[in-house]
């Protein structure tokens, strides 16, 4: 335990006391130190009581795959607080980073304009049903456009993290959209 409290304290922007407060929280949760999706997704779809239930499903199951860096299927200890520090205190790249990775849904390293476009419609409501995002289709294709138009800047139609971070740091008014 001393060890990987250690390192986590060089790797994350939390102090050795924080460090050691989210380890025993997170064992308290996860005794084998391993949080799996399912107990993720039941977390999370209880934090948002109200909404389609398969679209918070869906949102969990992606949230948990951006700290899932490895592809396990579990998030263990060094994941989740790496993620948690990206979140909670990271500098402006290191929470575009993790959050190309959330949006980056087959893990390819590149973000498609239907990739956007689903991301858009998870996050402008998480609480809405699906009848009320149908009516947000076109919209959000003109917003998908605006966006591709001012981040892809090799005009390939895909967003790579590079373009994504650097377009995003540019052009803050693009979170706004």
């Amino acid at each position: 335990r001393r060890n990987i409290v250690e390192q986590l304290t060089r790797i994350t922007n939390f102090r050795e006391s924080e460090v050691k407060s989210w380890y025993r929280l997170f064992y308290a949760d996860c005794p084998d130190g391993l949080l799996t999706e399912p107990v993720f997704v039941n977390f999370y779809v209880n934090f948002f009581p109200s909404g389609d239930e398969g679209r918070k499903i869906a949102m969990a199951k992606r949230i948990f795959h951006a700290f899932d860096r490895d592809g396990s299927g579990t998030v263990d200890f060094r994941e989740y607080l790496t993620g948690m520090s990206a979140l909670l205190r990271g500098s402006v790249v290191e929470k575009l980073k993790w959050a190309f990775n959330m949006y980056d849904l087959d893990g390819n390293g590149e973000i498609s304009r239907v990739e956007l476009h689903n991301l858009i419609l998870e996050l402008r409501n998480p609480e809405a049903t699906m009848d009320d995002l149908a009516a947000l289709d076109r919209p959000i294709d003109r917003l998908c456009d605006r966006v591709f138009e001012t981040l892809d800047k090799d005009r390939d139609g895909k967003l790579q993290i590079r373009e994504f971070v650097e377009g995003v740091r540019m052009n803050p008014m693009v979170l706004c959209l």
